[in-house]
């Protein structure tokens, strides 16, 4: 390999169910912006796939709610959105990751059966084509339900985690999944906000206990998808959470220095953002782990907070040095 040419990749991108679901033509610039950061990393061709998600009750409930946790292996759910499959997850290198996460005081929780949604497969899909084309490490980041963890402790986390994957001697791309302002309360919502005792239930023990079954709950949330993307599409419904200047702010801060999230709190970010605004902790701590792995600097492709999609969909990747 050349001294020239990159040995890590970083690329960010949405994960809204829309994106995916609508016909391609109907977001055709999102998409062209997509389909060139996916082209760029065919041609990096990693060694190794570092990917920073988040579950949406599927498979992480409020009976046990980690803040941080890496697969050491780790399966595909077919949600909507997502695409079902079995990761190929290095677990000699997961669980080298974790415990040098724990001597450097991250108390990381582990999973040997790491369930996934669309928070990470849909990147993972578009990106690999199978789920099982690359080695790809899962690290869940916590962004759904009170408490979330600070800007700071993630980016510190993606710091560490980017250090660690520089040891390796591997080509690593890095994923950011999901954002930008979005509201994803009323399908996703926290304990005390829950509609119901039956939702309640459900989003604490994942339908163990029976009252609402996880196919009802997946049911609903395919429903409640399909008509918002008519709405949406017909141009009967035009969203009111999207908030293109605290986007613009984010992505404006994202192509410079990391540290300035360090003071952002999650109060500012969901009342500026929305819930699916704390997604924006997935990116950074993607960001800050190519930085240290050794990536070049970043560059926002795509904003628009006018997609059928209901998110302000942002695209960014750093820069891609090749051989010469």
């Amino acid at each position: 390999m050349s001294s020239t040419e990159s040995t890590a990749y970083l690329a960010c991108v949405v994960h809204v169910p829309l994106f995916t679901m609508q016909d391609r033509e109907i977001n055709a610039d999102a998409w062209a912006a997509y389909d060139a950061r996916v082209a760029e990393f065919r041609s990096f061709d990693p060694d190794l796939v570092i990917v920073f998600g988040g579950d949406h009750y599927d498979n992480v409930f409020l009976n046990l709610a980690p803040q941080f946790m890496i697969g050491h292996k780790a399966w595909a759910v077919d949600d909507c959105g997502g695409k079902p499959g079995v990761l190929d997850v290095p677990s000699d290198i997961s669980r080298k990751l974790a415990d040098y996460l724990v001597e450097q005081e991250f108390d990381i929780a582990t999973s040997y059966d790491m369930g996934v949604d669309h928070g990470f497969s849909n990147v993972l899909g578009h990106f690999l084509g199978e789920l099982d084309a690359k080695p790809v490490i899962p690290i869940h980041v916590n962004v759904l339900s009170d408490p979330r963890p600070t800007m700071r402790r993630c980016r510190a986390l993606g710091e560490a985690i980017g250090t660690f994957a520089r040891t390796l001697g591997l080509k690593v791309a890095f994923l950011g999944s999901g954002g930008l302002s979005h509201q994803t309360d009323a399908i996703f919502p926290q304990y005390d906000t829950a509609p119901d005792e039956v939702t309640r239930d459900y989003i604490v023990s994942g339908g163990a206990r029976g009252a609402l079954t996880r196919t009802a709950f997946m049911e609903k949330i395919q429903t409640d998808m399909d008509d918002l993307s008519g709405q949406l599409v017909s141009g009967e419904l035009r969203v009111p959470w999207i908030n293109k200047e605290w986007d613009e702010k984010f992505l404006a801060t994202f192509a410079g220095d990391l540290t300035a999230f360090d003071s952002w709190t999650d109060q500012e970010i969901l009342e500026a953002g929305g819930g699916g605004g704390s997604e924006i902790r997935q990116w950074v701590a993607a960001a800050a782990a190519a930085q240290a792995c050794g990536a070049d600097e970043r560059v926002v492709d795509y904003y628009s907070p006018d997609t059928a999609t209901a998110v302000g969909v942002g695209i960014a990747h750093s820069r891609l040095r090749t051989a010469r």
